[in-house]
């Protein structure tokens, strides 16, 4: 078994698409399939579902991936480590960032980051919370911003403080002329959401619920940006950070009561210590004035 199988491998299993894997990892699509069939041979089982429509993965795919997706990670770290020796900082980050988070520019500090290491290969990925702390945990990732509350189980975190979600209403709605809004005056409002698996939505429902109500949910996107869109066109309201609500000239954002706040943090893998290339980004964001110190373990 080799590395090159196992890169070949997660390409596929993470595009679900020959020829985009393909082109990701640079090697033509023939000698893709051709690497991924010595694989099942060599370990005597099929690891892909292959047909006219779709790819997908097998039962022993399914096994394989996260393992697959820890050597690698672990080759990676392991050549770093030795470009560091020598005084090259160099190979790959992947970063993660959870949708609609907009505590921090990642875009201007990647830009910082890319100007001092020109020869590090930086991968970044939207995602939902619970799959990129996943994701950091299995090695796939070298960090990860996120909100609370995840599972925190198998990672380390360094919080970067708080976020103020607002209540994103169509600018000519009765309540855009309110500086302040109760919570509890929108029993009968509707609300246009995340998906009900979303972590910032069940946090926001255990507020609600604190007060003694349920939001009545119109409809459902994945995306913030597909929410603003839908509050704009005047379907429903909904919580959104400031920053995401001030590119809309048709939405404004109001001050709630209580306030809803977000606790917005990096996480790092629990189980080793940041690869060097990681471990740069990280004094690139404490630099930037963002946390300050080691992450800790969560408890």
């Amino acid at each position: 078994m080799e590395l090159r199988q196992l890169r070949h491998f997660v390409a596929v299993a993470e595009e679900l698409h020959f020829t985009r894997a393909a082109a990701k990892v640079h090697v033509v699509q023939s000698t893709l399939s051709a690497s991924i069939s010595s694989l099942e041979q060599e370990l005597g089982a099929a690891l892909l579902v292959r047909n006219n429509r779709r790819v997908g993965l097998t039962t022993a795919g399914q096994a394989l991936l996260p393992e697959a997706q820890s050597a690698l990670a672990a080759a990676d770290h392991a050549r770093t480590a030795v470009d560091a020796v020598r005084g090259l900082l160099s190979g790959r980050l992947a970063i993660g960032v959870a949708q609609g988070s907009a505590a921090v520019d990642v875009a201007i500090l990647l830009a910082r980051y890319h100007r001092r290491f020109p020869d590090i290969e930086i991968t970044l990925r939207r995602d939902t919370i619970d799959a990129l702390v996943q994701q950091t945990a299995d090695g796939g990732l070298d960090l990860a911003f996120v909100s609370r509350p995840y599972d925190a189980g198998r990672v380390r975190e360094l919080s970067l403080g708080t976020e103020l979600l607002v209540l994103a209403v169509r600018s000519d709605d009765p309540l855009a002329e309110q500086r302040r809004v109760a919570l509890g005056d929108l029993r009968e409002r509707e609300f246009v959401e995340r998906r009900a698996d979303f972590r910032t939505r069940g946090y926001i429902d255990g507020i609600c619920a604190e007060l003694g109500f349920q939001r009545m949910i119109c409809a459902e996107c994945n995306t913030p940006d597909d929410l603003v869109h839908l509050v704009a066109a005047g379907l429903g309201v909904a919580f959104l950070p400031q920053a995401l609500v001030a590119g809309s000239e048709h939405v404004v954002g109001l001050m709630t009561e209580p306030a809803i706040l977000r606790e917005t943090t990096v996480v790092t893998p629990g189980e080793r210590a940041p690869s060097p290339a990681a471990a740069a980004f990280l004094d690139e964001l404490s630099g930037a004035g963002f946390g300050g110190g080691d992450a800790r373990t969560a408890v």
